[in-house]
């Protein structure tokens, strides 16, 4: 295993940046992919097709969160198993996966689908709005298993040691999608559909060229044919690893559908237009900060498997560095291009003098947001699912809704913006302070170079 060929800081750090840089990468590139998504949204559907995509996108953020918590919590179960020596543990566990994408594929689909039409009324839409979301939303909940097998099979290839391998299949499924939206949005007028069309194949794709990883002789986890159907023997203890990264997801779906709310009834159609534009930016410096989480997570739980925590704790300390400064950086470039990013989506007018506006008051967001990520990777990484879970579900089930509550009375639609900063910096307080006191982490010194 690579990491055992880390000796002191410099090769932990150098091992730090081929795990985390490639997943960075294949964030950057799905939030470049998202962003050019909404390009050829606006100029083919215009502000309405925008909004309705920010509609209905949110429920579809539930297939993701089925994908991300077996992909990673099952991912950290194979890195644990890797780094005791016990492979062919790695391979049960991996089988135990691939069942709990069948059934959560079947779940979600059978689900959602029946439920979609009211869930979209919640929203008392115009008929034409309406319609093109549910639209949007059933050909991607239909074919749900496509981005539950894609997030799945990501984190599986990662903890087996080969994160460029993930990220180059990665950029294979963005390039598809791009030329797809080109073709069936602007070539042949397909409007919303076509662009849901291309997100299903281009996943299709990516979760084919990562299952085909573990066909070949070139994994170092082998797939437990035998054992596959039927087998979910780590069923418990991947849903367990899973709780956080499907929170993480979850959260971002129940955020923006709490916002699309709170946008509608302060801002009327033209706000609700206006945070679908939010939404897909803002996700682009989320997703990098994702990326140092899931990057520096198979080096962690590799570390805690291989009993070493020194090396554990370094690796967490430069992810949290890492992240921070990334969150500087996306707040600063949010602000410098935030009068520029309305046209890009074809908005003019009122509604993008809102888009603006509501950039700005929600860039301060991003710092806080590395912090809370890293940690509660860190500590899904280690097994403490508890503070992981603290940290991830109190954003959209306690503080985010006391703060789109809350502020709005006073700021009406910047209230609604400026929640998502108010958030994040309270769910940093929480970090710091579990960190502090429930696992002392912050107080343990790093030995010398020689010790590790």
């Amino acid at each position: 295993m690579l990491a055992l060929k880390a000796k002191n800081y410099k090769d932990m750090s150098l091992l730090f940046c081929r795990f985390v840089i490639p997943a960075l990468a294949s964030q950057l590139l799905s939030g470049v992919y998202t962003i050019v998504d909404g390009f050829f949204v606006g100029i083919g559907a215009g502000e309405t097709g925008l909004a309705a995509i920010g509609v209905s996108y949110p429920f579809t953020l539930f297939a993701t969160a089925a994908g991300a918590g077996i992909g990673i919590g099952g991912g950290a179960l194979i890195s644990i198993s890797r780094g005791r020596g016990r492979t062919k543990l790695a391979g049960r566990i991996l089988s135990s996966m691939m069942m709990l994408m069948i059934i959560s594929s079947l779940l979600i689909s059978l689900s959602f689908c029946i439920s979609l039409p009211k869930l979209v009324g919640f929203f008392a839409l115009s008929e034409e709005l309406s319609r093109l979301s549910l639209v949007y939303g059933r050909i991607l909940l239909l074919f749900s298993f496509t981005q539950i097998f894609t997030m799945g099979l990501l984190g599986a290839v990662r903890n087996d040691g080969y994160p460029r391998k993930a990220m180059y299949i990665m950029v294979t499924g963005f390039v598809l999608n791009i030329v797809l939206d080109w073709l069936w949005v602007l070539v042949y007028p397909f409007g919303v559909a076509g662009a849901a069309w291309a997100t299903v194949l281009s996943q299709l794709l990516t979760a084919v060229l990562l299952f085909l990883h573990f066909v070949g002789d070139c994994s170092n986890v082998k797939m437990r044919w035998k054992n596959m159907w039927g087998s979910l023997a780590f069923a418990e203890r991947i849903t367990a690893m899973g709780v956080s990264p499907f929170g993480v997801q979850l959260a971002a779906a129940v955020t923006m559908i709490m916002h699309n709310r709170q946008s509608l009834v302060y801002g009327g159609e033209i706000g609700l237009a206006a945070y679908s534009v939010i939404s897909y930016v803002i996700p682009v410096g989320i997703m990098l900060q994702e990326g140092v989480a899931e990057g520096m997570q198979p080096l962690i739980s590799y570390y805690h498997g291989a009993s070493l925590p020194a090396r554990r704790q370094f690796t967490a300390k430069m992810g949290f560095s890492f992240a921070f400064g990334i969150g500087l950086l996306c707040s600063a470039l949010l602000v410098l291009f935030a009068r520029h990013i309305p046209g890009f989506f074809s908005m003019s007018g009122t509604t993008a003098a809102i888009t603006v506006k509501g950039l700005i008051l929600a860039s301060p967001m991003f710092p806080f947001v590395g912090i809370v990520k890293v940690g509660a990777s860190y500590y899904q990484s280690v097994g403490q699912a508890g503070h992981s879970s603290l940290l991830t579900y109190s954003d959209p089930m306690l503080i985010l809704p006391f703060f789109l509550w809350l502020l709005p009375m006073f700021w009406k639609l910047d209230g609604v913006w400026l929640s998502m900063t108010f958030a994040n910096a309270a769910l940093s307080v929480i970090l710091i302070t579990v960190w502090a006191f429930a696992s002392g982490w912050v107080s343990i010194p790093l030995p010398a170079h020689k010790n590790i």
